[in-house]
Parts: C-alpha cells; sequence; structure tokens
C-alpha cells in the first residue's frame, strides 16, 4: 500500500490559514511509474506565496534521490492556492514543506546482485545493491525490473549530470549482471530493485 505523508520543516509553518479554500492545496499524485518501481524518499520543497495567491519560487532543498518524486512533489505545490494580498507576499517569506513518500508495510525482498555474475568491464568497478544516497559523482544510480531469468530490464538512470554514452554503458553493463531472491528467504516478493554502478 501507499503512503503520502505531510510534513512541516523550518521556522515558518505551512500557511494553511490562507488557503484560499481548505481543498485548494492537495497531497501530490504518487507517479504511476514510481508506484511500478516501488521507490521511495523524502522531498523537502520550499517556496513563496505571489501577491495573486499562487506560489512562487518553489525549489527543491532536498531531494528524495529519485528526478520522478521530486517532479512530481513540486507540481502538486504548484497547483495550491492562496488567498490574494497576503502579508507574507508582501514580506518575501519563504514557506517550507515536506513530503514523504512511504510503502506501508514491512518492505519486499528485492532481487539483488548474484555474485559475479557481471560481465567484464573497463569502465565499472562495481554495482553497490539497493544504495540510495543523493547522486554522486563516481557512480550512476539506476531503478529497474528483474524478469524470470533474472536479467535487469527497464531501466530508469539518474544521472543527470553523466554524458549520454556514459549513462548508457552502464545501462548496457547493468544487463549482463544477474540478479535474484534467496529461495530460502521468506516474506514477499518483488520484481523492482536498485542501486549503483560505480565507475572506476
Amino acid at each position: 500500500m501507499l503512503s503520502l505523508l505531510l510534513a512541516l520543516a523550518g521556522a515558518s509553518a505551512f500557511p494553511y490559514e490562507s488557503l484560499a479554500t481548505p481543498a485548494s492545496c492537495t497531497l501530490p499524485e504518487w507517479p504511476r511509474e514510481a508506484v511500478r518501481y516501488e521507490i521511495e524518499g523524502s522531498t523537502a520543497l520550499q517556496f513563496q506565496v505571489g501577491a495573486d495567491g499562487a506560489v512562487r519560487n518553489a525549489e527543491v532543498k532536498q531531494g528524495s534521490g529519485w528526478t520522478i518524486l521530486d517532479q512530481a512533489a513540486l507540481a502538486g505545490l504548484a497547483r495550491c492556492r492562496f488567498k490574494p494580498g497576503l502579508a507574507a507576499a508582501r514580506d518575501g517569506t519563504v514557506f517550507p514543506l515536506q513530503y514523504a513518500w512511504t510503502l506501508e508495510g514491512p518492505a519486499p525482498l528485492r532481487p539483488m546482485l548474484l555474485p559475479g555474475s557481471c560481465g567484464p568491464s573497463q569502465r565499472f568497478l562495481r554495482y553497490d545493491n539497493l544504495d540510495q544516497r543523493p547522486d554522486g559523482r563516481a557512480s550512476i544510480k539506476l531503478r529497474f525490473l528483474v524478469d524470470a531469468e533474472g536479467k535487469a530490464r527497464r531501466i530508469v538512470p539518474e544521472a543527470a549530470h553523466f554524458d549520454a554514452a556514459v549513462v548508457r554503458d552502464a545501462v548496457n553493463w547493468l544487463q549482463t549482471c544477474r540478479f535474484g531472491i534467496s529461495p530460502k528467504a521468506s516474506g514477499a516478493r518483488t520484481d523492482t530493485s536498485f542501486g549503483r554502478v560505480v565507475l572506476r
């Protein structure tokens, strides 16, 4: 099951009392693709309110680690409407907002890299299972599905600052690897996984 929580952060509280109507700022929609890949995270935003009551200067202060979730959070915030002529608009008050994208229930068993299964590479050192740290310069984060043969498919990279050729090579190299879940493991299983390809 899915759960999207709204949390307040920072010195200035979210101005609920200044909304145009109670229903004028609803939770963002959880993207279908993010649901399919079962990705989670927390997106911290900040924004200002314009004289007309529209959201202004919204930006991500701390990303979830997944662009698709952060963009959904921004899109949801952009739909919010506040009362026009607020003092906060004149003062340029910056408001914080945080969305926690979480799946309810115990974490599923995800396919993990089978040791020694990846092909040789002059460019890539290793693959790190389930590494969801913020984007790094020395590794490319990928989310993907695993088919019945243990092959990664529908691979999606999170690597905006990398050259397209390097990202393509990382995707191709991951497809030489094999993934699986121990038959002895107990619990709900999923075909989704993610991790990082580390560059040499």
